[in-house]
């Protein structure tokens, strides 16, 4: 396959060489799909184009230093990939292609859990994340070079807080809070205290994953009902301020089976999320519902996921 991709760039080198200035150089739409493996100690990724799989490799595994490996983003723009784990108690980041050796940012204190969820702006240079065991969620520069801010904790009223998102033209930070079963966001200037946007009652029982759609001003949510429970496992679709009713998009019947992650395509519309499994699975679904697709299987105990699209270029192909 990689074969394949040298011959697809020597071909478009070609093509941009032999045209005018005037005719416009053929370019390729890629989707690439990141993941990771705790059991597996990895972090994989697949390429598509035109929604046909080319290939599947690994990012960064053990012999790298990874151990569990649970949040991750990826900066598009400097093409970068950053991740949490958990066992480490480490923040970290390397080149998106897999080159060279992952860099340690931060390392949480002995006697602290590790780092679960992660979010990123990518334009301000900064990283959001949740230690959920220790009722803490933090903030640092993307560079490494500190500090790293407290923005809540337990005296805050935080529990359990999870999931992690951001909304940046409203300048809001989201988490969810598993063990009150409750979803929250506060401006990321302090100016104003946390608002409770939807608790139990309002629809879900056992929430951990989100994702915002800055598009569509409306957040999801991944909801995994205790044995027993009425409900099956699914994904919930709310508003960004939390005045309208959750409602289900996808539960067990269409592939929701433990997921912790769900994130946004914002560029096609598509919702994907990873069911935590020891055999989990990655699906893809539209943002409105319907039909839903099984992408990639046999994942040990997967945590993160992140989507992203990139044109050719030859600097960016993944090779």
């Amino acid at each position: 396959m990689k074969h394949n991709l040298y011959i697809l760039a020597i071909f478009l080198t070609f093509v941009a060489c032999s045209e005018t200035d005037n005719t416009p150089i053929p370019t390729v739409d890629y989707t690439y799909l990141y993941w990771t493996s705790m059991a597996d100690h990895q972090i994989m990724r697949a390429v598509y184009q035109d929604a046909v799989l080319l290939q599947t490799e690994q990012a960064f595994g053990s012999l790298k230093g990874l151990d569990t490996p649970t949040s991750l983003v990826v900066d598009e723009p400097n093409q970068m990939l950053y991740w949490t784990d958990f066992a480490t108690r480490q923040v970290l980041r390397g080149a998106w292609d897999g080159s060279g050796n992952p860099e340690v940012l931060y390392t949480a204190p002995l006697r602290s859990y590790g780092p679960v969820e992660m979010v990123m702006d990518v334009e301000a240079g900064q990283l959001y994340w949740t230690q959920p065991y220790d009722d803490l969620i933090l903030t640092a520069p993307a560079d490494g070079l500190g500090p790293v801010d407290t923005l809540f904790t337990a005296q805050d009223g935080i529990r359990g807080a999870w999931g992690i998102g951001l909304q940046l033209s409203e300048d809001y930070l989201y988490w969810i809070e598993y063990e009150d079963n409750e979803l929250w966001r506060s401006k990321l200037s302090g100016e104003s205290l946390p608002e409770l946007l939807y608790a139990g009652g309002s629809g879900f029982l056992n929430p951990y994953g989100m994702a915002i759609s800055e598009a569509t001003q409306e957040l999801f949510i991944t909801d995994n009902a205790l044995p027993g429970a009425a409900y099956s496992d699914r994904i919930l679709r709310g508003s960004l301020d939390g005045k309208q009713k959750l409602e289900t998009l996808y539960d067990g019947d269409d592939g929701v089976s433990n997921a912790y992650a769900v994130v946004v395509d914002e560029q096609t519309g598509d919702l994907y999320w990873l069911n935590q499994l020891n055999s989990g699975s990655i699906y893809r679904g539209d943002i409105y519902g319907g039909p839903s697709e099984e992408l990639i299987t046999d994942i040990a105990l997967g945590q993160g996921l992140h989507v992203f699209h990139s044109t050719w270029e030859p600097n960016v192909l993944i090779q």
